[in-house]
């Protein structure tokens, strides 16, 4: 046994487990604790997207981190800020405000009720759109992103139950649009270093990875009248 290599050893025992999996689904007669099977549809992995010489951009939630996409693209060359959509009147305006102080043209803004968004969806001079907004309207304004023909950035989580994430999956297949979790984590200077430290053999061979989300929050708790304590505190009493 000590002469088998590692990476057959897990092959062999994901296989097992799947086994183990199975036969205990087929005695379960709770059918709703059972994710639901893929759709069939052509693969998204490594969907390249038709080159676009000038990116047109829409954002659903410009509050706290909304806004932060919106200065960042206002700095990038080859995009268009086209749309903005946000309930709140106050983050809308100042979203809006500062493209312009970016001498860049006025966005078309849309706000109102929390449905708002779809018609930012219905244009046709949109391609992509940014989602910034609390996490429970992450995974179905990422859907209709992409059945309105559009590429979908999220913010993290990309969805809150397996079923979402079959429904992103099977979306995304059958519409051929990308949709990307936007973790910027993984794209930080130190994360990339390692990567590519890793990449280059620096540590030799990996045999045990750790990482944990060490992340000071509980201030936002006290924002209860709006930004993220509105919404997020529900979501700290359920984890």
């Amino acid at each position: 046994m000590h002469n088998i290599h590692r990476r057959n050893f897990l092959k062999a025992a994901g296989a097992a487990t799947a086994g183990l999996v199975t036969a205990n689904i087929a005695l379960n007669t709770n059918a709703s604790t059972v994710a639901p099977k893929p759709q069939a549809g052509k693969s998204v992995i490594g969907l390249v997207a038709p080159k676009m010489d000038v990116v047109r951009v829409g954002f659903i939630g410009v509050g706290e981190r909304g806004f932060s996409h919106v200065e960042q693209f206002c700095h990038l060359e080859g995009v268009e800020l086209k749309a903005i959509c946000d309930p709140h009147q106050a983050v809308l305006d100042r979203a809006a405000d500062h493209i312009v102080k970016q001498n860049r043209p006025k966005p078309t803004v849309y706000t109102g009720n929390d449905l708002s968004y779809r018609d930012l969806l219905s244009r046709d001079d949109i391609d992509i759109v940014i989602i910034s907004t609390p996490w429970e309207w992450h995974a179905p304004m990422a859907i209709e992103t992409m059945e309105s023909g559009k590429h979908a950035f999220v913010e993290v989580p990309m969805a809150l139950t397996v079923d979402e994430c079959w429904q992103v999956v099977d979306t995304a297949e059958r519409t051929q649009k990308n949709c990307m979790m936007m973790e910027n984590v993984n794209y930080g200077r130190e994360e990339l270093m390692v990567l590519n430290m890793v990449r280059q053999g620096v540590f030799g061979e990996l045999l045990h990875g750790e990482a944990a989300y060490i992340h000071e929050l509980r201030w936002q708790m006290k924002e209860i009248d709006h930004k993220t304590g509105s919404w997020r505190t529900y979501w700290h009493t359920k984890t």
